[in-house]
């Protein structure tokens, strides 16, 4: 079998390497005996318990589970430049932001810090590494009501998460892209693209990719943490989950299915065994566009499934061209929590509406009595949404100063201000 330092070159050398005599790489990583895109290139693994910073001058690769700092103890914060590199090199490598500790990735518009896989362009796919997980001390669900401190172990063994700090500051994620990750370790065990794990509200997230990812794209685990600029591109599974009390709020955000591999643009659950748990899961969502695969697809799910007792407030949005429905929503509790709440949003689906035998509820005419939704008009002809800051609909609740006002549908306002430009990606392999 080969060597994880064999194999470490060998996997590394489709990205132009060479070989060199380099100086030392910080204390707590190894240096590597070849070049990652012409730069020195240091190893990471292991426990992190002091800070880091991650160099743009060089290239990192991981190795194994990385972990920054200890669960709330030997807390340390990693920083990472802008136009920063790291490289993973299979699904067992990954990096955890522990509980108490802090990522600083700050890149820019035209320096972006990208997590990517260790293969050259045109080998690379879904799957070639792990991800990125952050764990916070916020609130979740899934304890009995006697429980003072509601924690759970993250998928893949990636550490605990949850607290009762719903301003815990897991640190920053600004113009980071995250792509070609997850890793299956069992079906109902998987790593997303990006975790965020009882996640708080001090934590910011603005400008973020996820593009390729084996699983889902972002996976919120409870928590309250926000975010602003997410595009969410070619992933297998969901593009945009939440379970476990998500209570956050998010603005801004793209999603394209890819038709090779594709499941729901959102799925979104509180809990599955007590569907009422608390904090139940009620983010509040705008200005979303959401571009599924088609109904003549291969592989395609739902805009949207609302499920397990979820709620929901979600304003200025479109959802089109999904191959089951734009709109499902199961189960009992979901419908009789009365927490959902969709306005100024548009549906162009083949079929609009998931409607099944015992729901008890008409998806169809429930979304058509609030007049500032719309059917079957994707480019929005002829709608000028509200002056000012859109209302959410429960009891006329207007926003707060989180959300930007705009007077446009859907993420992008046009072709002159299109905020994913220069940042993304959108190859395929």
């Amino acid at each position: 079998m080969m060597s994880k330092s064999s194999a470490l070159i060998a996997l590394t050398s489709s990205l132009s390497l060479s070989a060199a005599s380099f100086a030392a790489c910080p204390a707590g990583t190894t240096t590597a005996p070849v070049q990652v895109d012409g730069k020195e290139t240091c190893v990471l693994s292991g426990v992190y318990s002091s800070d880091l910073v991650l160099s743009s001058s060089r290239s990192w690769v991981l190795s194994g589970g990385v972990f920054i700092g200890g669960d709330n103890t030997n807390s340390a914060k990693l920083q990472i430049q802008p136009g920063t590199k790291i490289v993973g090199q299979s699904g067992a490598d990954f990096l955890v932001i522990n509980r108490g500790s802090q990522i600083i990735a700050e890149g820019t518009a035209d320096l972006p810090i990208v997590f990517t896989s260790s293969k050259a362009a045109g080998e690379r796919n879904r799957g070639d590494w792990g991800g990125l997980i952050i764990n916070g001390n916020a609130p979740i669900n899934g304890c009995n009501a006697d429980v003072a401190l509601c924690e759970a172990e993250g998928e893949g063994n990636t550490g605990l998460y949850g607290g009762n700090d719903a301003s815990d500051n897991s640190g920053i994620l600004k113009y980071v892209r995250v792509e070609y990750a997850g890793n299956e370790i069992t079906p109902d065990n998987e790593l997303n693209g990006i975790a965020f794990q009882g996640v708080g509200a001090g934590t910011l997230v603005d400008y973020i990719q996820v593009h390729m990812n084996a699983d889902d794209g972002v996976e919120f685990f409870g928590g309250t943490v926000n975010a602003k600029h997410v595009v969410l591109t070619g992933n297998r599974d969901d593009s945009l989950d939440w379970v476990n009390g998500w209570q956050g709020k998010l603005q801004f955000a793209v999603v394209e299915q890819y038709a090779d591999q594709a499941n729901n643009g959102i799925e979104a659950d509180n809990l599955k065994a007590k569907q009422d748990a608390s904090p139940r899961s009620n983010p509040t969502l705008a200005n979303m566009t959401f571009i599924g695969t088609t109904s003549e697809a291969a592989k395609g799910g739902s805009g949207m499934l609302l499920r397990r007792g979820t709620g929901l407030n979600l304003t200025n949005s479109v959802f089109t061209g999904f191959k089951t429905s734009c709109i499902d929503i199961d189960d009992a509790e979901t419908f009789n929590a009365g927490e959902i709440f969709i306005t100024n949003t548009f549906v162009d689906c083949a079929s609009n509406f998931t409607i099944e035998d015992g729901d008890g509820f008409n998806i169809s005419t429930w979304f058509s009595s609030e007049s500032t939704n719309k059917v079957v008009d994707p480019l929005l002809n002829g709608y000028v949404p509200a002056a000012g800051s859109p209302l959410l609909g429960a009891g006329e609740t207007p926003f707060d100063l989180f959300f930007d006002e705009v007077t446009y549908i859907g993420a992008i306002e046009n072709a002159s201000n299109d905020w994913t430009l220069g940042w993304t990606t959108s190859a395929r392999n």
